[in-house]
């Protein structure tokens, strides 16, 4: 059992073997400042995933209530302005899913004619919302397309379809038809010539034969029925940065498969396998008491992720970063009924699924036998017809309550392991069970409003990560981590990939606060971006993200490494001196000690002073006097220069 440390009289793990006290706002040193918020105004699900354009200073936000793309201004964050919407429901679109831009082109993944099983559309416009011309009526891709990404050289667009099942209740042959149970697929649409090309839709069919080499590999292949082909369920998509392999997601199946862009083939499909919370400093809580309790259990847990990012290490090695967030199947006939109107769900209590013949899991039964857990022992999936009534030995939980990072075998073929470098072990769990214990793995109640009862997903998923974002800035590469339940968002730095180390934890929502009256802040993160400083409004790297149930769009920055730019300055000359006063930079940078410098050069020479306070008085000597100087001012620390102000000149004296 890991150490617990007692925090007002709560019983928590720290991460590691310490907790640093790391503000949640921060304005010195790297860590999340709050800017400012959108608020769509449509509550739950009006605002889901967003994109953001550099040039225009605009994000495009999946608008499920809905069923648009907004458009919002963040050229000032703390003034955000919605532009338009792009409403494509004239063009048959009933559901918006994803959206991705770059290089001026927007491309938004929907579901068409209400048909969840059916193909969906990818639509394009440029960032004022106009359709493309050539592709009005938008480009046909598989079914149920979750995730639309480009390429880093922008060549092309993919689509991860994650083809859900409507159920799993057979045809009158005995099979369960693609109709019933689609296909998952990826497309590959080549946007680099004059107008979008016609998908090419890759399907698994050629790895049917192999699921239980897969399942052996450490994923998961158990639809009833299904083929692997109709079972793999893609969820999202990142790719290597040359853009010669796609990596995508499939959360059901606890796996990661790799396309190959050259030919447009899937390459290999990689299990990976369970975590165990029973190790040393990879604990969970897994009981519903009313309190944090992270601890080893003997329990393993499926990673199944959902959102997925490339990170690239120093020396040029690059790794995916996953974020664990987990997923129970419920489909009608999944647990051996044969009613096509009663929904069926994989996750049972471990007290009522354990087999009562084995005296260990039984036992294990005893102390969290209220945890979640799948009848569909992954290790033998298709062994037997598996009902309500099925019972386990082993206790697989679904999601891993952290984000791995994992090392791609780039040209393995065929089905395999994928090698994990790194994993957050328990450590987002006991964040927030430190920061907050009175809201600890408490999400929010749909119907009421109101935030629920702490330890209420303790015996579900606990905080689920779900997003995750990976960017470089100020020489440093950082992990953003989004967890759905929890509302709060980790970064890291990953600048060592295989070491990834804690920087900063912040949560606005407010937890007195309402979903019904709009007054709970920012809840239930679903979509993170990451914007380098180089493309951001504000000139420091933000992280921008999306919450699907308050329906609103949070823009946090990592303030700058070294102060930010000097604003407002005055200036006045008298006889042998310069007097300047000046509004300080908004962000310090990383260290406190911030001196401010005047610069100012001539056909004679410089002059340059320097202060401690927003007030400096150069002296001019004999020899500059008379003469007109260029200037400019600045404030500087120990790790450098900050931001460059606007220069001004001054008649000497």
């Amino acid at each position: 059992m890991v150490a617990a440390l007692s925090i007002g009289g709560v019983a928590v793990t720290a991460i590691g073997n310490t907790v640093a006290p790391v503000s949640a706002d921060a304005t010195n040193g790297a860590g999340l400042r709050f800017l400012g918020r959108w608020t769509s105004g449509s509550g739950l699900g009006g605002a889901e995933i967003s994109a953001y354009d550099a040039a225009s200073q605009r994000l495009f936000v999946t608008n499920g209530k809905t069923n648009q793309i907004d458009i919002v201004d963040i050229s000032k964050p703390g003034k955000t302005k919605k532009v338009k919407s792009i409403d494509l429901a004239a063009k048959g679109a009933t559901g918006i899913h994803s959206v991705a831009t770059k290089n001026g082109l927007v491309a938004i993944a929907t579901s068409v004619d209400g048909n969840a099983q059916g193909n969906g559309k990818i639509f394009f416009t440029d960032t004022n919302g106009k359709l493309t011309k050539g592709v009005e009526s938008g480009i046909e891709v598989g079914a149920l397309p979750d995730h639309v990404s480009f390429s880093p050289d922008g060549r092309y667009v993919l689509s991860a379809n994650e083809g859900e099942p409507k159920s799993y209740c057979k045809a009158a042959d005995g099979t369960l038809p693609v109709t019933t149970d689609p296909y998952g697929t990826v497309s590959i649409i080549d946007v680099g010539g004059v107008k979008p090309s016609a998908a090419t839709t890759i399907n698994f069919e050629a790895f049917n034969d192999r699921a239980t080499s897969l399942v052996f590999g450490g994923g998961r292949v158990f639809g009833p029925g299904a083929t692997l082909a109709q079972d793999l369920e893609p969820e999202y998509i990142t790719m290597s940065s040359d853009s010669k392999y796609a990596y995508v997601t499939l959360q059901e199946n606890n796996a990661i498969a790799t396309i190959d862009m050259a030919t447009k083939s899937v390459l290999a499909i990689s299990g990976l396998n369970y975590k165990k919370h029973a190790d040393n400093n990879k604990g969970l809580d897994a009981i519903s008491d009313k309190g944090p309790l992270v601890v080893s259990q003997t329990v393993l847990g499926m990673y199944q992720p959902d959102a997925i990012a490339t990170l690239v290490g120093p020396d040029g090695t690059e790794y995916l970063v996953t974020a664990n967030e987990g997923d129970a199947r419920e489909w009608p006939c999944l647990l051996g009924g044969t009613d096509v109107a009663k929904a069926e769900g994989e996750e049972m209590k471990l007290s009522s699924a354990a087999d009562s013949t084995d005296a260990t899991i039984t036992a294990l039964g005893k102390v969290f036998g209220s945890l979640g857990v799948t009848p569909f022992a992954p290790s033998n999936p298709r062994l037997s017809t598996i009902t309500s009534s099925t019972k386990v030995k082993l206790a697989h939980s679904f999601g891993a309550r952290s984000f791995s990072i994992w090392q791609p075998a780039v040209g393995t073929e065929g089905t395999d392991t994928m090698t994990q470098v790194w994993d957050s072990g328990q450590q987002l769990e006991a964040l927030t069970a430190v920061r907050r214990p009175l809201q600890f793995n408490a999400d929010w109640d749909t119907t009421t409003g109101a935030i629920k009862a702490v330890d209420a997903r303790s015996t579900k998923k606990g905080p689920e990560p779900e997003g995750v974002a990976v960017g470089k800035a100020y020489g440093k590469t950082w992990i953003a981590v989004g967890m759905e339940r929890d509302g709060g968002v980790a970064l890291y730095d990953a600048s060592n990939p295989v070491a990834p180390e804690f920087v900063d934890y912040i949560n606005t929502s407010d937890p007195n606060g309402n979903l019904n009256t709009g007054n709970a802040g920012d809840v239930s993160p679903e979509g993170i971006l990451f914007v380098s400083e180089e493309e951001s409004p504000t000139g420091a790297a933000l992280v921008v993200v999306s919450f699907e149930l308050s329906g609103t769009v949070a823009i946090y920055e990592i303030p700058r490494k070294t102060p930010s730019k000097i604003a407002r300055v005055t200036t006045k000359v008298e006889a042998g001196k310069v007097k300047l006063s000046f509004k300080k930079p908004d962000t310090a940078g990383w260290n406190s000690d911030v001196t401010y410098q005047l610069k100012c050069s001539s056909s004679r020479g410089a002059l340059v002073a320097s202060s401690t306070t927003n007030k400096l008085i150069a002296t001019v000597p004999t020899s500059l006097r008379g003469v007109t100087a260029t200037c400019e001012v600045f404030a500087k620390t120990s790790l450098g220069r900050g931001a460059k102000g606007n220069k001004f000149e001054v008649k000497l004296k």
